[in-house]
């Protein structure tokens, strides 16, 4: 992009880079190129000599069938979509015609296109006969003008799984066209930004990550890193010793074995390890205390094979074991029905609160105490409305409303007691469901309005556990829980073709991980999940989650005060844009909405995309400046294509503006009071890093920035008082 100087701000998009076409198969697969098909090979051949496409030596010969597919990869090349403008094959149906293929193009093999018909993108509608037709898939029109790709599949649209499979089919010429018109553009999409509408400060406790590289969580900034999952809900710290749960056969496993262990546990062990490159890292540690009352066996941390939760020797054959174990079974037997009766002991001892009060007792003797750098954060478990089934080996009966509050009781007490300057986070919910009622609920079918919530004066489980928190203090007067903690993970799609967890990056799949966030606030929003198939029950509207503003009107009604904190969330795919897009937008929301707390399940990979919705709050300039202050009003006319947060702190507005929009936008700002000042914009897309990409010198109460690109993220920074500019433009 290029600078126009004036008192309306203008940002224009210079013309995409030219191209060279990418040539995929002429002859041959081309240098670069891999064969990575599905197909049987007896199915296909690139070496095929008849026939042909004008005069080519060789074409690819397809004979579809039972799903197969020709997966044509770039390995570890990338190619940016707005280079190019369409992409066209020959295609011959031989002798039959007819023949029933698809197509998309995809990145790292998850598709970033529609999955196209060829019939449907032929003259006359059909793979003809005997002879060679132009496959032509243009960019525009399927919404491709962002991000990467690097491979291309065509595949079976039938799903014959006949002995012949349908007729052979002839490619040739794939190529990628470089790209001759402009990147399309929409409409011009006003947004108004009101200074004086002052709301939350922003916490910055909400750049929290789980896990991840200590070295590389001290380069990003991230300010809380949690220990926690479910492998973490039956932790022995005296032996460091997990159990897998549900997520892998329900098998102890030793965290550390020598020599690579720091020293016999607990000294040294995997927790302490965690805490130590968390506080290295300049993160505040967010530690799960297990309060299920179950611990593994501390003698099974010399076992291997490891002590599990379902034997076959013992209880029988199981539909499933692990194949590294076959004694380590998944707890259905082969008929699908789950095995009962098992022994907890198989794998673990029962756990107290005194055990775990031990455990703060050797965090303070190896960190020092909450007030002298030590652990401060503690959670109570994780996910406890789905220990019937996660961790149904030792807790097989769904967790009620009371047994949840007596566990809170007798652990948070044990924490505090150990520890009086503990902040410490329950219930941990896992989704939507047990925001309203119980495991014991929804055992019964009742996902949101159960028995258990109607022997609790009909009140949503977090409503009526927050009512405990504040009726129930200790007898210093200290809550027993300070943060309300909740997970939320947007849900797949009824009906949708690609979840928005999968690798698929397709306009569609895009448009509902995007307009998913609206799930957080928007008391409007059905969702498109099978959340929205919930209806209009009285008194909750379930089938619109309004997710942060209705929990905080929970904390104000039952005990105002409590903080909020979401614990888990992740909006995926990490190397996509609009992953990235949406980690960046997700953080806004937070902020704006007043969360107190939040980690990311789990911590970015070094260097994906994902990263840089973090980077662009937590160091946008690349020397370390930060997004600061208060939210601010900020109010898009179109939020599915522009999203708007504005906040101000620092003697500097910011306003992020998040293109969710397959195409470019003009953004035409006004403010509710004038300006004078030098600004810079930052921002990131699928292919290019966060950096500066604009300037410019404002004098009044209205901007525009022309041609923010499609998906992407981007910052504008105004001061409030600026000498540069009175001295000239930088």
């Amino acid at each position: 992009m290029r600078l126009v100087s004036m008192s309306m701000l203008v940002l224009v998009a210079t013309a995409a880079n030219a191209a060279a076409p990418l040539v995929v198969y002429d002859n041959a697969l081309q240098s670069g190129f891999a064969d990575s098909s599905w197909a049987n090979t007896a199915d296909y051949s690139l070496i095929n000599t008849t026939p042909t496409y004008a005069g080519s030596t060789d074409s690819i010969r397809f004979v579809a069938r039972n799903w197969g597919g020709l997966q044509l990869v770039a390995g570890a090349n990338e190619f940016s979509v707005a280079d190019y403008q369409s992409l066209t094959f020959y295609i011959n149906g031989g002798n039959s015609g007819g023949q029933l293929l698809q197509a998309y193009v995809c990145d790292n093999y998850g598709a970033i296109s529609q999955t196209y018909p060829l019939s449907s993108q032929v003259a006359g509608g059909v793979i003809p006969p005997n002879s060679w037709a132009l496959v032509t898939l243009d960019f525009n029109s399927a919404g491709l003008t962002h991000g990467t790709f690097n491979c291309l599949v065509i595949m079976d649209a039938n799903g014959s799984n006949d002995a012949g499979g349908q007729p052979a089919v002839f490619i040739d010429q794939i190529v990628f066209n470089a790209r001759t018109t402009p990147l399309p553009s929409g409409v011009a999409v006003n947004v108004s930004v009101n200074a004086g509408a002052v709301g939350n400060a922003i916490n910055p406790r909400i750049f929290g990550v789980a896990y991840g590289n200590a070295t590389r969580n001290r380069q990003m900034g991230y300010t809380v890193d949690r220990w926690g999952g479910n492998s973490t809900t039956r932790y022995n710290w005296q032996a460091d010793i997990h159990n897998t749960a549900n997520d892998y056969y329900f098998e102890n496993i030793p965290d550390c074995t020598a020599p690579t262990c720091i020293g016999t546990p607990p000294a040294g062990n995997s927790a302490d390890t965690f805490i130590s490159g968390a506080i290295g890292a300049g993160a505040q540690p967010l530690l799960t205390i297990p309060t299920i009352g179950w611990t593994p066996r501390a003698d099974s941390a010399t076992q291997h094979p490891y002590t599990v939760g379902f034997s076959v020797a013992k209880y029988g054959p199981q539909q499933a074991v692990d194949p590294y174990d076959p004694n380590a079974g998944n707890g259905y037997y082969p008929s699908r029905t789950p095995v009962t009766g098992n022994d907890p002991a198989d794998t673990s001892v029962a756990a107290a609160p005194g055990f775990e009060q031990a455990w703060i007792a050797h965090l303070q003797s190896t960190f020092g105490t909450a007030a002298n750098g030590g652990v401060k954060l503690f959670t109570l478990d994780n996910e406890v409305m789905l220990w019937n089934s996660t961790h149904r080996d030792v807790h097989p009966a769904p967790a009620t409303y009371d047994e949840i509050w007596n566990k809170t009781v007798a652990y948070a007490s044990a924490i505090k007691l150990q520890e009086p300057n503990a902040l410490v986070t329950g219930p941990v919910t896992w989704g939507y469901c047990d925001l309203f009622s119980s495991a014991a609920d929804s055992a019964a079918g009742n996902c949101t309005n159960g028995a258990d919530r109607s022997n609790h004066g009909g009140l949503p489980f977090v409503a009526w556990y927050l009512q405990q928190v504040c009726a129930n203090p200790l007898a210093s007067g200290m809550h027993l829980v300070d943060y309300l903690d909740l997970h939320w993970y947007p849900q797949d799609p009824n009906g949708a073709s690609g979840s928005i967890y999968s690798n698929a990056n397709d306009p569609g799949t895009i448009g509902r991980r995007l307009r998913s966030l609206k799930e957080l606030y928007d008391p409007t929003w059905i969702s498109e999940s099978w959340i929205g198939t919930l209806g209009d029950s009285a008194p909750d509207y379930l089938a619109a989650p309004d997710f942060i503003p209705r929990v905080k009107a929970w904390i104000d009604q039952y005990c105002p005060g409590t903080k909020l904190a979401i614990t888990e969330y992740a909006w995926d795919q990490d190397n996509t844009d609009s992953g990235a897009v949406a980690e960046a937008e997700a953080l806004a929301i937070f902020a704006r909405e007043g969360v107190d707390l939040a980690t990311r399940w789990i911590a970015p990979a070094a260097n994906s995309l994902a990263e840089r919705g973090y980077s662009i709050f937590l160091d946008y300039d690349g020397s370390g400046a930060k997004v600061q202050g208060n939210s601010i009003g900020a109010i898009s006319a179109n939020v599915d294509q522009i999203g708007a947060y504005a906040f101000h702190g620092n003697a500097r507005t910011f306003v992020l503006l998040t293109n969710k929009d397959t195409a470019a936008h003009d953004v035409t700002l006004s403010f509710d009071a004038s300006h004078t000042a030098a600004w810079k914009l930052y921002g990131f897309t699928g292919t290019t890093a966060l950096a500066q990409t604009g300037s410019g010198n404002v004098a009044g109460a209205a901007l525009t920035l022309a041609g923010l690109p499609a998906m992407s993220a981007n910052l504008l920074v105004i001061p409030d008082n600026d000498e540069i500019f009175k001295n000239g433009f930088e």
